[in-house]
């Protein structure tokens, strides 16, 4: 197949490190993603004939405050990237971490069982995204693996339009290194979510809505996943679970993590998105610190990208494209697709 990929790049825009010490510097992860994403742009849109526009996904929750003085510490240090990504009609949202500092201990931790502390962070994010850029903000990205029923209704309240959290497969976690020290309460169960935008239920978030009447006024366009696990087995490990009718289990394709090589890891790209419920891609990174593992890894499979066969076909896209809302209309509205779209 060579028809087009409509393809989410979600950057969060967060310090070097997880838990930052308290003093004003250059955030060099989100400087160095930045000229890493301006060498690419040519080179992908040459390939792939399409314009590329990553969504910058930027921490302005209260812990930056305590961490760098100012809530909108990055925009205010960073200024001139912001309007130089503005330029080139990048979408940028807000990314959020339920972050709280525990006195006692003198650690950060994620206070995920306060819903009013979640939600709090939420606010404060998108007022301080509407002062800075003049605009309510349209985008938005959690943290921490989470969402709740109370946060997504929270986002709709602020007329946030799109959600990119979800991802599909991952059960609720007790430890990470993105919760801080500790989190209050697991994070959010994306065990079940699908993998394929779509509008939410009012009942459920996981749940898409039978119809856009009765649907929550908010795409969630979740990360893909894959059962990657399988194809990266030895050959006879997979015959064994084929004959044994074993479940796949899909996962979502983090660039992140440790992969063989990159050519497999796009090769995997490839597969998922030819073979998941709706041809899309998306897929988020962090701006590590350039010194960091994670930021080598990232940077590694980023810069083989226009090297592979599928540069020719994804088209990177704001989540809020045309291209995919449509893959989010449910069957019994198809009907009204051109008007909805329009």
């Amino acid at each position: 197949m060579s028809s087009p990929i409509p393809a989410i790049w979600r950057i969060d825009v967060e310090p070097d490190e997880h838990q930052p010490r308290v003093e004003q510097k250059p955030w060099q992860g989100f400087l160095a993603m930045v000229a890493l994403v301006e060498n690419l742009r040519g080179l992908l849109s040459d390939r792939s004939g399409h314009g590329v526009h990553p969504s910058w996904m930027i921490r302005l929750d209260p812990d930056m405050k305590r961490c760098f003085g100012q809530v909108d510490f990055v925009v205010r240090r960073h200024n001139e990237l912001f309007d130089q990504l503005i330029g080139w009609k990048d979408p940028i949202g807000i990314h959020v971490h339920a972050h709280r500092w525990d006195d006692k201990q003198a650690v950060v931790f994620s206070d995920y069982a306060d819903s009013a502390w979640t939600t709090h962070c939420l606010r404060v994010a998108a007022e301080a995204f509407a002062n800075c850029f003049g605009k309510h903000v349209r985008h938005s990205s959690q943290g921490g693996y989470f969402l709740t029923e109370t946060l997504l209704d929270a986002a709709v309240e602020l007329g946030i339009e799109v959600d990119l959290t979800v991802e599909p497969g991952l059960p609720p976690r007790s430890v990470d290194l993105s919760f801080g020290s500790y989190a209050t309460a697991p994070s959010g169960d994306f065990v079940d979510c699908p993998r394929r935008p779509y509008y939410p239920s009012r009942y459920k978030f996981s749940v898409p809505s039978s119809s856009l009447a009765n649907a929550r006024p908010i795409l969630i366009v979740p990360l893909t996943a894959y059962d990657y696990q399988t194809p990266l087995m030895p050959w006879r490990r997979r015959v064994v679970n084929r004959l044994r009718r074993r479940p796949r289990h899909h996962l979502p394709l983090n660039p992140w993590k440790p992969w063989p090589s990159p050519k497999i890891y796009w090769d995997l790209v490839e597969r998922a998105a030819d073979e998941q419920p709706a041809r899309y891609f998306a897929f988020a990174i962090r701006t590590d610190g350039p010194g960091s593992a994670p930021h080598r890894r990232v940077r590694e499979l980023l810069e083989y990208l226009p090297n592979h066969p599928i540069a020719d076909r994804l088209k990177f896209v704001d989540p809020l494209a045309p291209e995919i809302r449509a893959l989010a209309i449910p069957s019994s509205d198809k009907g009204a697709r051109h008007d909805f779209l329009e």
